[in-house]
């Protein structure tokens, strides 16, 4: 099972860490793992990286893509796939800060609905797995 934390990250950011994302997962990893002491300095230090996630516009442009498939369903901000002829089964929920998809597959099929979205970076803090979003889609195009 793989479990997926999804950020949208700031332009200049974006920018600047293109080349290298491993200087990005290492400042996200580090926001992840602080303890609750330390809630202030991480909000902070998020805040100047990440962008608040709109929730409301996610969730629409995933559910316009999936209404007709009879393997997903969703909630609110809760949505889901059941494919067992593909044999996949992910649940995507979209917070304000970030994304979080648990998923059996490598590159669930809610990858392709989010890489219309510019900047996404993707972080798995327990494979210490990291890309942004858009490379990984484009790259997997390719082959």
């Amino acid at each position: 099972m793989r479990v997926y934390y999804i950020f949208l990250i700031k332009k200049e950011i974006y920018d600047i860490t293109r080349d290298k994302p491993e200087n990005l997962y290492k400042l996200l990893e580090s926001i992840y793992l602080l303890n609750n002491d330390d809630v202030v300095l991480g909000f902070r230090m998020f805040e100047k990286v990440c962008k608040i996630i709109p929730k409301k516009n996610v969730s629409k442009i995933i559910r316009d893509t999936f209404i007709e498939d009879l393997t997903y369903t969703s909630f609110s901000s809760t949505h889901m796939i059941n494919d067992f002829l593909n044999n996949e089964s992910t649940k995507l929920l979209i917070n304000n800060s970030h994304i979080k998809i648990k998923s059996n597959t490598m590159y669930p099929k809610f990858f392709r609905v989010l890489e219309s979205i510019p900047n996404l970076f993707v972080c798995d803090f327990i494979n210490m797995d990291y890309f942004f979003l858009k490379d990984v889609s484009l790259n997997s195009v390719q082959k």
